[in-house]
Formats: structure tokens, C-alpha cells, sequence
């Protein structure tokens, strides 16, 4: 399976692969069309398939090609933005429906695998959260009682069963769970192909239209008409401004590194640092790897994105004596809402039978799976108890603070419209590599391929105007309003943005 939303592959690209499809040829129509092939489009899939509903998954890549790929696979009920916040944010009842939505959804998961027989080295295991000794006073036992009165499984235990973390009280979660994701996608696939479901990949849609039919339109005008449509596409490509507003893109990168069989006990593992680490590790033929990740920022506002795996591995080595050498590399992005909850049902944009699936906040298999769970009952005209907490519309006045903030780091990243470029001179942008170059008023994305042949585009992002940063890790155009990415010839890997980059000749 090649990677297609940036050059590092995933352990799970690395060792697995994925059903393939052909491309959409001609107009068609269904009960609902799901545009994302990636886990939360599959699941949903799934869910509407067993409500009798006909379905047709449409995607630009292959089957999880995008950020469902690059995920470290923690399978997990434990919110990156902690109980205690989400109590004090949206109070005591969200809270706990939030704790059960994801507690449901790893069941379901595990369901899912049981039902279809997925061979995906699926497990249930614990997961440990290990606070640091000079956090203020008082952060485990708050979020101890608050996962308390939200109904999770936790327990308080002496320290984290590996030493390097710490010996130091940490919270412990029974009943998480890990598998491997390329291999789920490829099994999921499978069953709703055989439950009568059409997938088409290498299909690019270009342009979504509310109504009776609502319309998913492809770059090559043929057309799916719909009953509804779910965009599952990690950041909505149906949505102009609304969502985009109420959450951040994040990059996040990961490590896969060599260590000894069994050396690392079998565990889920996540620190409250900053920046914030999460571990586990998988099981290869002669030896484990120790999976390490963090080192978030920014979507298209890091200059040396490479550092961070240098900065991974210092980490890892320090508290792991027995890693060896890296073995895998790879950087993922995340959709960081400001209250901490998924955005989940209809578009606030296109509020007829156009919904939509956002704001993972890390959280990215859990969130796809109660999301499916949460549209199957929408779209089928049953009540769902957690839909109102992830509707789309909704506002958190407490994190007004959060939005105003980054309403003006958004801003900031306008002031590239009139700043001079990076490089100046052709010559100074190396084989394989991009940069912005400035022609009289106007910037331009100019990459560079290794055969020296140059290739020229609008720096402006097609969605809001922005301009793209080059990312030499990934070799991506990034945008650092939205979190949209394009692949270093333009072409659009990432939403919002629903276009290429603007070619100049």
C-alpha cells in the first residue's frame, strides 16, 4: 500500500495491504454516499448497510490512504482532553454521555471484528495516564474523580509498570484495546462489499450539493445522487467556513523503534508532558516495536518538522534503555476542536442531507466508530442520546477565550500575503524539495523535482486564501489557516479545500 497523503509510511502501510477498487465511470445513485474511505467512512458504511440502507463509499485514494493510516491504533475511552475538563466545559451529564460514547464505540469495534472474523491482531489491554512529579497538586485526583462520576473503569496504582515512565502514582484504565489498522480497514472493506455496499477510489469529489437528491460531484462531472451524504473526509470538504472556525489542524508524529521481544509489558501509555507523548508497541517475527508519538504543532507552522523524530527518539531512549534503532517514521493530522468534543450530524452549511464527521482531538478510532453509530440512528429517524452533545451547531460559550485566540494565530498567517518569501532564487531550492517564491505581487508554491524539472503554482490556498507552507518532511503544500494539504504537484490530499493549487505555466 503506498502512502498518499505524504511521504512517511506508517508500520501499518509498511506491513499490510488494502483491497483495491476501480474508479467511478459513470452517473449513480443510493440511498446515502459516504465520501471517505477511511475508518470512519467504512463504519458508517457498516452501521447503514445493516439498516437496509444501499451504499456507495467514494474516495480520492485507496482504501484509508489518508490520516486513517497514520494513527498509532490506541483503542481507547480515555479523553485526550481529560474528564475534568470536559465537566468543566459542558458540565456533569455531557460529561458522561461523552464516557459512554466511547466506551460504546470500542465495543462496537470489537464487534465488528467478532462478527466478520477480521484478523487484525486486535487485543484488549490496559492503559496507564502518568502525570509528571511537578504538575500542580491534586491533577490525578481530579481527573481520578472525574472519570469517577463519568462512569470509566480507573483505577489509582503505585506507578506505570516501566520504570523509565516514573514511580510515581498513575491512573490505570482496564479493558482498552490496540489492533492493527491497515489490516481492520482491509477486513471492513471487505464485509461491506460482500453486505452490498460499491466502493470507487481514485475518484475525487469536487463539489457537494444539498437537496432532494443531494448531489456528490466528481472532478469529471459524473455524478452520485443521494438520498443523504456523510463527508468523512477528517476535515469536511462540504463545510466553507462554519466548522472550520470551531477547530485547529494539528500535525503529530510518530516512531516505530526495535526493541527486544517482551521487553516493554503489553500496555497502552500516554504522559500529560508538554509536549504529550503516547505509546505502545507491536509485535513483529523476531522482535517488538516500541511505537512512540507526539511532538504535535501546528499544521503548516513548523519549520523543522524532521526535528521531532530526533526529538521522539531522545525521549524514547532515555526512559526505554533497551530501544535500538528507528525502524519506521511517519507524521499523522489531528482535528483539535475548542471544546473537546467531535462535530458530528448535519452540516450547518448544507442543513437538508449533507452530514458531516470532524474533530477527532485525537481520538480518531473511537470518534469514527460512535460516530457511526450516531448517524446510522440520524439518518434512519431514531433518536441518538449523544447526538446533541457532537451537533455541529452548537456553541461552548467557555471557549470563547480559545476561539478568539486562534482567531487571531489565523490571522497572523494572512501576514505571508505581503512578507517576503523564503527563497528568492530558483536556484536556491534543492532537488526534491519546494519553497515560495515571490513574481511581482504575487507568491508562488515552486517545487522542484529530482530530475530538476520545476513545477509553478498559486501559493493561495484554494479554500480561504492562505498561503501554503512547504513541508519538507512530508514533501506537501500545507496551509497553516485550515490545515488543507496538497501533494508537492499540487494536487489537493487534504480538505477543505475541495481544488488543486492553481497551476501557472
Amino acid at each position: 500500500m503506498k502512502p498518499e497523503s505524504g511521504k512517511t509510511e506508517s508500520i501499518w502501510v509498511s506491513t499490510a495491504n488494502v483491497p483495491q477498487f476501480e474508479k467511478l465511470n459513470k452517473n449513480e445513485d443510493c440511498d446515502v454516499c459516504i465520501v471517505g474511505a477511511g475508518i470512519t467512512g467504512l463504519t458508517a458504511a457498516y452501521m447503514l448497510l445493516k439498516s437496509g440502507k444501499s451504499v456507495i463509499v467514494v474516495d480520492d485514494g485507496s482504501i484509508g490512504g489518508g490520516e486513517s493510516s497514520r494513527t498509532t491504533a490506541h483503542i481507547t475511552n480515555v479523553i485526550d482532553n481529560r474528564y475534568h475538563n470536559i465537566e468543566s466545559l459542558h458540565g456533569e451529564d455531557v460529561m458522561k454521555l461523552a464516557a459512554e460514547s466511547q466506551t460504546a464505540a470500542i465495543n462496537l469495534i470489537e464487534k465488528i471484528i467478532s462478527e466478520n472474523n477480521i484478523e487484525c491482531n486486535f487485543i484488549r489491554l490496559p492503559g496507564y495516564l502518568i502525570f509528571s512529579p511537578d504538575e500542580s497538586s491534586g491533577e490525578l485526583d481530579k481527573e481520578y474523580n472525574a472519570c469517577l462520576r463519568a462512569g470509566i473503569n480507573v483505577n489509582i496504582v503505585p506507578n506505570p509498570p516501566v520504570g523509565g515512565l516514573g514511580n510515581s502514582p498513575c491512573l490505570q484504565f482496564p479493558e482498552q484495546a490496540e489492533f492493527h489498522m491497515v489490516k481492520y480497514l482491509s477486513g471492513l472493506a471487505s464485509s461491506i462489499i460482500s453486505m452490498g455496499a460499491k466502493i470507487y477510489t481514485g475518484t475525487h469529489i469536487a463539489k457537494i450539493t444539498d437537496g432532494s437528491p443531494a448531489i456528490a460531484e466528481t472532478k469529471d462531472k459524473l455524478k452520485i445522487s443521494a438520498h443523504d451524504i456523510i463527508v468523512a473526509t477528517n476535515s469536511p470538504i462540504s463545510d466553507y467556513l462554519a466548522i472550520h472556525t470551531k477547530q485547529v489542524a494539528n500535525r503529530t508524529y510518530v516512531i516505530g523503534i526495535n526493541i527486544p521481544h517482551d521487553s516493554v509489558p503489553k500496555a497502552l501509555y500516554w504522559d500529560t508532558e508538554d509536549p504529550y507523548h503516547y505509546i505502545r508497541t507491536y509485535k513483529e517475527k523476531d522482535k517488538d516495536i516500541l511505537i512512540v508519538g507526539g511532538e504535535d504543532h501546528k499544521t503548516g507552522q513548523e519549520d523543522d518538522p524532521k526535528s521531532k523524530f530526533n526529538n521522539l527518539y531522545s525521549w524514547a531512549t532515555e526512559r526505554f534503555p533497551m530501544a535500538e534503532n528507528i525502524a519506521y517514521k511517519w507524521s499523522g493530522q489531528v482535528m483539535e476542536p475548542f471544546d473537546g468534543l467531535s462535530f458530528i450530524g448535519k452540516d450547518p452549511e448544507n442543513k437538508e442531507h449533507v452530514y458531516i464527521v470532524t474533530g477527532d482531538s485525537g481520538m480518531g478510532i473511537t470518534h469514527a466508530s460512535y460516530a457511526a453509530i450516531i448517524l446510522d440512528d440520524l439518518l434512519n429517524g431514531r433518536n441518538n442520546k449523544w447526538a446533541e452533545i457532537y451537533d455541529p451547531k452548537r456553541i461552548t460559550l467557555k471557549t470563547a477565550p480559545a476561539f478568539i485566540k486562534e482567531g487571531v494565530n489565523t490571522a497572523i498567517q494572512y501576514i505571508d500575503l505581503i512578507t517576503p518569501p523564503e527563497a528568492a532564487l530558483l536556484n536556491e531550492i534543492p532537488a526534491g524539495s519546494g519553497a515560495i517564491m515571490e513574481l511581482g505581487m504575487d507568491k508562488q508554491a515552486v517545487y522542484k523535482d529530482t530530475d530538476g524539472k520545476i513545477y509553478r503554482f498559486s501559493a493561495l490556498c484554494p479554500h480561504l486564501k492562505c498561503v501554503v507552507e512547504w513541508n519538507k518532511l512530508e514533501k506537501t503544500w500545507d496551509c497553516p489557516c485550515h490545515g488543507s494539504r496538497f501533494d508537492a504537484k499540487g494536487k489537493v490530499i487534504n480538505g477543505p479545500a475541495l481544488t488543486d493549487l492553481k497551476k501557472i505555466t
